[in-house]
């Protein structure tokens, strides 16, 4: 699985043994992992081992580089995830890729995707929604970073819909 795809400003690319410590750097940011309900904090070096051979496996999870530097990482496994470094928040970085893969997603015969975000994260709510993504129920989980007790917005995006907006 060699895959690499652009857009116009990053490079999405198979996760490599060489990111895990740059992965540790990244996600040793509170402000970043609070708004993720599967990472731990403190993130350690068998954290983003594990990650990285498991990321390395799939099919559909990339790193998000920028200049040849990992900022982020997106996937479109068991619905949209997505993350960046908050050094590149608020540039269009998430919407950027997001497009890409979800255009790469509905190539399949794939008809609906799903994806949520934590009520309070204006953040991914702006960004999905510009997708297309529409509220469908919610659920609590439980934030791994923090052990605190978390609503998070279920959201669709059916093919029909992406395909109109297109």
């Amino acid at each position: 699985m060699t895959e690499v795809i652009k857009t116009e400003r990053l490079v999405l690319r198979r996760f490599r043994r060489e990111d895990s410590s740059r992965l540790v750097t990244l996600l040793n940011d509170l402000d970043v992992v609070r708004w993720l309900t599967v990472v731990p904090h403190p993130y350690e070096d068998a954290h983003s081992t594990e990650f990285v051979d498991a990321m390395a496996a799939e099919d559909d999870a990339f790193a998000i580089t920028r200049e040849e530097n990992l900022i982020g990482c997106i996937s479109t496994g068991s619905q949209l995830g997505y993350w960046v470094a908050k050094a590149f928040w608020g540039q269009g970085y998430v919407t950027e890729a997001s497009r890409t893969m979800i255009s790469r997603f509905f190539r399949s015969d794939q008809q609906e995707l799903t994806s949520g975000y934590h009520v309070g994260n204006e953040r991914s709510k702006a960004v999905l929604s510009k997708l297309g993504f529409k509220p469908n129920g919610q659920h609590r989980a439980t934030a791994r970073s923090t052990n605190e007790d978390v609503t998070v917005q279920d959201v669709l995006l059916r093919r029909v819909d992406w395909e109109a907006m297109q």
